[in-house]
């Protein structure tokens, strides 16, 4: 197997892992304006680009296995000792690219995680405030899982 083939798939992951970074900052001003259809739509170009990560990923991995070597960075950096130096530079370089952007995709998932959630809370305390209930509040359980109580009040001592 040639290292152009990796070279190819590489580039392609790049391309898909540029466009996701878009994407969920695309994602992240849709919920800043609280934009429902742009949310929609970035959730479904999200679930494209994975589903194409995905198989390029599995491409990747087959070339390395079909090689004998791993499929981390360390099975990459085998990998490219095949090659000439200037493949192994330019391989080099989209690997690095490539965990660059695979580290702002998830910092930036991580960011609209947290917004999404705040953004739940906040809802179903609107929503049980509209039902006349109170809100329920999280506590945490011996072994850390969270437990959603409603606070008790009492109307009268006796």
């Amino acid at each position: 197997m040639a290292i152009a083939e990796l070279s190819l798939i590489l580039q392609d992951i790049t391309e898909h892992l540029t466009q996701l970074v878009r994407t969920l900052e695309s994602e992240h001003l849709a919920l800043v304006d609280n934009d429902l259809d742009a949310i929609i739509q970035a959730a479904s170009d999200k679930n494209r680009s994975f589903e194409l990560l995905e198989d390029l990923e599995k491409e990747r991995h087959a070339l390395l296995l079909a090689a004998g070597l791993d499929f981390d960075r360390n099975g990459i950096m085998a990998y490219l000792q095949r090659g000439t130096p200037r493949t192994r530079s330019e391989t080099a370089t989209l690997w690095q690219q490539i965990e660059t952007l695979t580290h702002r995709c998830r910092k930036q998932n991580q960011i609209n995680g947290i917004m999404l959630e705040k953004n739940r809370r906040r809802t179903e305390k609107a929503l049980a405030i509209l039902k006349g209930q109170t809100p329920q509040t999280a506590t945490y359980t011996a072994s850390g899982e969270t437990c959603h109580t409603q606070p008790r009040h009492s109307l009268a001592k006796a």
